[in-house]
């Protein structure tokens, strides 16, 4: 085990005991780390968030202008970088879009041996992005593809192009076969609506073609009146049967498949249908006080504000006012402790959309 390797492990069996004792003040650093390295999207989905808060006059961070490329996020944090075993580049925008992502990436590989995960819609992937993501040791790719016909994808992904999607897939394989390399590994993460869960057995086939390493199917969440007729929420046995068809399919061919579409579903048959066959056992946590995140984790936005996770948590602070141990240590934080180890989280906690799957309103938000 190397120096560096070792440090991140003592840092990781650190952050384990004060999550047991459920300390306020840590010693330990985050070892998982999200941060957008952009705000700003090229494509305008309908399904997306930033598209409901255009359509009720709000501005969504997607539509602002930051004064300052984000750039400067990952150099305020290169002391910490040294404890990172995971850091996904995924925000609220195309981290893609960002013209000094290979400085990132650079400044992240001088200081880290921590694995690095990239998403992406994929459009913007060239030979160059291929290339870069191969130099820096980029691990997992994952591609937001909702479809496999031309049609369906550019209905989903607004000014998306479904070729440069799929083009880009065939640019990581071929930069892969070049360095010899398994890396990066390459995910496809659709999001399923009425209009495209029949495609979702095909992903097993075009999984198995395309050399993809795992194939995630989550519904849709729904913001928009006139998309809550597409959420499966309303079609929970056609979403089972296709399911189960698949995990059978991938089963058999080898393919790596996640099933997040079982919230859809799961406890949730008609009332004969559960008295012939009994309901499923949930397996989703559902006790947010439980969650490992304000001592494991920071979420940081492309205007530097940083979170404990991805979802709506309670904002610590801002990377461009405060050092990052003063925000990792900040009253906010301590507050959030002391709420989950109380059995008290806040509000956006409690409503957190990893602990509430089982509440089938948690996919509709049209607030």
């Amino acid at each position: 085990m190397s120096s560096s390797e070792d440090l991140v492990e003592k840092n990781l069996e650190s952050n384990a005991r004060e999550y047991a004792d459920r300390k306020l003040l840590l010693d330990s650093f985050p070892y998982e780390v999200q941060i957008g390295a952009d705000n700003r999207c090229n494509l305008r989905c309908g399904f997306c968030l930033a598209d409901a808060y255009r359509e009720r006059g709000k501005l969504h961070i997607q539509d602002r202008k930051l004064s300052r490329n984000p750039l400067e996020i990952f150099q305020a944090l290169t002391p910490y970088m040294k404890f990172w075993k995971f850091l996904s580049l995924t925000g609220p925008g195309e981290s893609l879009l960002n013209p000094k992502l290979d400085q990132i990436l650079q400044l992240i590989r001088d200081n880290s041996s921590c694995s690095i995960m990239v998403t992406t819609n994929g459009v913007l992937i060239n030979k160059r992005l291929a290339t870069i993501f191969s130099e820096f040791r980029v691990e997992e790719i994952s591609i937001s593809l909702d479809s496999l016909t031309k049609e369906n994808f550019e209905s989903l992904r607004v000014n998306g192009k479904f070729e440069k999607a799929i083009g880009a897939i065939d640019l990581l394989n071929d930069e892969r076969g070049k360095s010899g390399s398994i890396h990066p590994l390459i995910n496809l993460t659709p999001t399923f609506f009425k209009r495209n869960i029949y495609e979702l057995p095909e992903f097993v086939d075009f999984a198995l073609q395309k050399q993809i390493h795992l194939v995630q199917a989550s519904p849709g969440q729904v913001y928009r009146s006139s998309w809550v007729k597409e959420s499966l929420l309303h079609y929970p046995e056609l979403t089972r049967r296709i399911a189960l068809r698949t995990e059978r399919k991938a089963a058999r061919a080898g393919v790596n498949f996640v099933n997040n579409l079982r919230m859809v579903y799961v406890n949730r048959g008609s009332r004969l249908r559960s008295l012939f066959l009994g309901k499923e056992e949930l397996d989703f946590p559902t006790d947010p006080s439980k969650c490992l995140k304000p001592w494991s984790s920071v979420f940081i936005e492309p205007d530097g504000e940083v979170r404990p996770c991805c979802y709506l948590s309670p904002v610590l602070g801002n990377i461009y006012e405060q050092d990052f141990p003063d925000i990792w240590n900040g009253k906010e934080a301590q507050a959030l402790r002391m709420g989950m180890a109380k059995g008290d989280p806040p509000k956006p906690c409690k409503d957190c959309y990893e602990f509430n799957r089982h509440d089938p309103q948690i996919m509709i938000s049209l607030g």
